[in-house]
């Protein structure tokens, strides 16, 4: 059976993490955890810090089924990225039965779980190019986004303040959401939830908000550009919205001003993070101009827990509709990839 993680799952949980698969990019480059401890600190699926682990333990036939997947729910919004699923394939081609069983039993049950307390989407990001992209599909997960990410060794010395550039206020959603709409192609932001009225503000700072500080370009009263910096543990991610409406010049400006936030000698001493979506042009070629170099390929994906359903009101309340939300029907995923990242 699977059920939440407890006290008794600890050994389980311990023997499998570092056989397990991160799924989650920007987590496991500036806050790389073992999955026991984020377990440890979660105790109570979806609540604190909004961290659930769901752990398989049985046996079958006499041979022992064992796994567990862990994801994080995204602060403010209605959704979840997967951070973990363990038990990994003993190699990249490794297909055995009782993995692919204990995957797909696990992404089923927490789509359902994550369903249950009203989150919509779950996110995941996978290397490009890995064939576990159709087994994703198949479990209901659609991709939406490739991007490479980009690690910068050492941030430069910083430079001074340019006109034109102000620090994010908490009133700037709403600019923010124009220029993240502007910028994004529509299908993503279907992806992303930005677009159905029921996500809030667009995909700005959705995991450790209290963790960003955001920098706007306003020229003329207008917010043309944001870069937005998050100081981790073991490293730094840029977020950069806006890149591809302006002059390279002006994106150069505002790369700039965000690695001014990482001036301090402490922040100085770790590499910086930053992704690069397809649709974003130009972009690229900015960053190496910094000294960024290209990290790794990934792909995004999402999958929609919930659907729409429109049910007719009774007959006296006709002229009415309720639109509900539902449980969408999860598919197994067959096969998983070798990846592994180091844990810190």
């Amino acid at each position: 059976m699977i059920r939440p993680f407890g006290l008794n799952d600890i050994w389980v949980v311990r023997r499998l993490q570092l056989s397990g698969i991160p799924l989650a990019i920007e987590h496991t480059l500036t806050h790389p955890h073992k999955p026991l401890w984020t377990a440890l600190s979660a105790p109570w699926p979806w609540a604190g810090a909004g961290v659930a682990t769901y752990v398989l333990d049985e046996r079958v036939n006499g041979q022992r089924l064992a796994g567990f997947v862990q994801l994080m729910k995204r602060a403010s919004r209605p959704e979840a990225d997967l951070l973990h699923l363990a038990p990994a394939p003993l190699h990249p081609d490794a297909r055995d039965a009782a993995t692919q069983d204990i995957w797909n039993r696990l992404l089923s049950y927490c789509s359902l779980a994550a369903a249950g307390h009203g989150l919509q989407r779950i996110f995941a990001s996978t290397p490009d190019d890995c064939p576990e992209q159709t087994s994703l599909k198949s479990a209901g997960y659609s991709l939406y986004a490739r991007e490479t990410i980009y690690r910068l060794a050492l941030p430069p010395a910083a430079g001074g303040p340019v006109a034109g550039f102000r620090p994010q206020l908490p009133q700037d959603g709403w600019p923010l959401q124009r220029l993240y709409m502007r910028n994004t192609p529509r299908l993503v932001q279907q992806a992303e939830g930005a677009v159905t009225g029921n996500a809030g503000t667009p995909t700005l700072s959705w995991w450790e908000p209290e963790s960003w500080q955001g920098i706007v370009w306003e020229p003329a009263g207008e917010v043309r550009g944001a870069i937005q910096v998050h100081a981790g543990r073991t490293g730094h991610w840029l977020r950069i919205w806006g890149a591809s409406s302006i002059s390279a010049r002006e994106v150069r400006s505002l790369v700039e001003q965000g690695l001014r936030l990482l001036s301090g000698e402490r922040l100085q001493r770790l590499p910086v993070y930053t992704a690069v979506r397809d649709y974003e042009s130009g972009l690229s070629s900015v960053l190496t101009g910094f000294g960024f170099a290209p990290y790794a390929d990934r792909v995004r994906f999402v999958k929609h827990t919930v659907a729409p359903v429109r049910e007719m009101a009774p007959a006296t309340l006709a002229t009415l509709e309720v639109r509900q939300e539902a449980p969408a029907h999860s598919r197994s995923i067959s096969h998983v990839w070798g990846q592994d990242f180091s844990q810190r």
